[in-house]
């Protein structure tokens, strides 16, 4: 039984690896065409355009998770 636990978290490991690969094999060549800072802190997503800044849907994320911090830790104490 442990060596189908094993399997599978191999498995497991092996498919986030191999995103991980794809996704940054395809994405790094765009991001330094664009320039790594106007990426960043570009702030207009305009895909269509070839206009691509990420800093809204960071701070949106980063927003999200304070929120949801504050309002979760109090209740789990």
């Amino acid at each position: 039984m442990q060596g189908v636990f094993t399997l599978c978290a191999c498995v497991s490991i092996l498919a986030v690896a191999l995103i991980c690969i794809f996704l940054f094999a395809n994405g790094v060549p765009t991001l330094f065409k664009i320039g790594p800072l106007k990426f960043l802190l570009g702030t207009t997503w305009k895909p269509g355009n070839d206009i691509y800044g990420i800093l809204p849907m960071i701070l949106g994320s980063i927003y999200v998770t304070a929120g949801l911090s504050s309002s979760a830790c109090p209740s789990a104490c």
